[in-house]
């Protein structure tokens, strides 16, 4: 297993542990299909999600989520972790364009919720996913 920076271990501990958990779902009206780990059918189409790892998991999301968009250049250790867990749910573009006009931490929670209010009231199929966003979001 490789070696991992402190605070990306930190991060992918608690968006697994807490957010993703550990079981292959699938969820009924969930666009990104049967995920484990946080770690979408529909986004790694070619591999066999059902039997990913957890070191596997945590390679993906050190290379795709951490690495790729340059998580470290985020200076506040805490605010880098939220930005890291919001890529996982809302896609890296929205969560990096949203750090970007940032001021803080809590300015930056209260733009995601807001992002999924707007989401959930474009698309009242997404309502059902709205609390779960929002805690998530303002955690």
């Amino acid at each position: 297993m490789p070696d991992f920076p402190q605070d990306f271990q930190q991060a992918v501990d608690d968006l697994i542990d807490n957010w993703e958990g550990t079981a292959y779902t699938e969820t009924l009206g969930d666009a990104g299909g049967g995920t484990k780990f946080g770690i979408s059918k529909r986004s790694y189409p070619d591999l066999d999600i059902p039997d990913l790892t957890r070191a596997d998991a945590e390679e993906i999301y050190y290379r795709d989520f951490w690495c790729y968009p340059g998580m470290d250049s985020i200076p506040d250790e805490v605010l880098r972790a939220k930005v890291f867990n919001m890529s996982v749910l809302m896609g890296q573009r929205t969560a990096l364009h949203l750090y970007d006009q940032c001021n803080s931490l809590n300015d930056y929670r209260q733009r995601c919720k807001r992002f999924y209010e707007a989401v959930a009231a474009k698309h009242p199929e997404d309502q059902k996913f709205l609390k779960g966003w929002t805690r998530r979001a303002l955690a």
